[in-house]
Formats: C-alpha cells, sequence, structure tokens
C-alpha cells in the first residue's frame, strides 16, 4: 500500500480511527515535511519513499531526523516512513520510530501510532 491508502478512510487507513493528518503530496522536500509538523504541532511525521537508488531512501530518512532534531521538535514527534524497501529496522537505524514495507496497511501503522502516543502520555 501506498501512503494514500495509509491514510485514506476508503482503504482502511489512519482516516478511519480518527486520526487527523495533513497530505503534503508527492514529491515533497524532506524540509517542507519538518516545517509542516511544526506549524501544525503533529505528532507525527509519515513518509513515503520507492526510491531507492544510491540509498536515497535511507539518506532521506536520516535527513528528516536529523532536520527534526536541528529544529527542536523531535522528542516530540513520532516518525515514521513506509516504502516497498522500507523495514523496520533500516527505519529505525536513520533514527525513525517505525518503518512499514510490503504487506503493512493502514491498521498497522494506526495502531503503531496510537500505541506510541499512549506510551507517551503515560
Amino acid at each position: 500500500m501506498g501512503l494514500k491508502e495509509t491514510l485514506d478512510i476508503k482503504h482502511g487507513g489512519i482516516e478511519g480511527f480518527g486520526i487527523k493528518y495533513e497530505y503534503l503530496g508527492t514529491s515533497c522536500p524532506v524540509e517542507k515535511l519538518v516545517d509542516a509538523a511544526i506549524e501544525t504541532n503533529a505528532d507525527a511525521i509519515l513518509l513515503s519513499t520507492i526510491i531507492t537508488h544510491d540509498d536515497v531512501h535511507i539518506k532521506n530518512m536520516k535527513k528528516v531526523h536529523d532536520l527534526s532534531i536541528e529544529k527542536g521538535i523531535r522528542d516530540k514527534v513520532m516518525i515514521i516512513c513506509g516504502g516497498t524497501q522500507v523495514t523496520n529496522e533500516t527505519a529505525k537505524e536513520a533514527g525513525l520510530d517505525a518503518g512499514f514495507g510490503r504487506g503493512t496497511h493502514g491498521i498497522d501503522v494506526a495502531s503503531f501510532l496510537v500505541k506510541k502516543r499512549r506510551e507517551k502520555n503515560a
């Protein structure tokens, strides 16, 4: 599933679980993701990547993590990445909270977000 399917209620996405989101479109620069999270006081940044040549997917995951630290929000925001070549291990190695690859669905992401938020608020 792609990011739109992970978000959209008609595909069983996180919207169906009452999670609100701001969709920034395709080919969104990493800086824009972090800035939008700041502007909207987001609990999470969800990114999707399918381009893997030269390990650009790993570089972009690290960049989101590093920018979140630089802009002072890393401790306030969950960062999650999905994509065909993304694994939970590669995402965590890049400093993210989780990675969702092939075979995952909106409910998997929603469950992670809810669980992580409960842990944070406890």
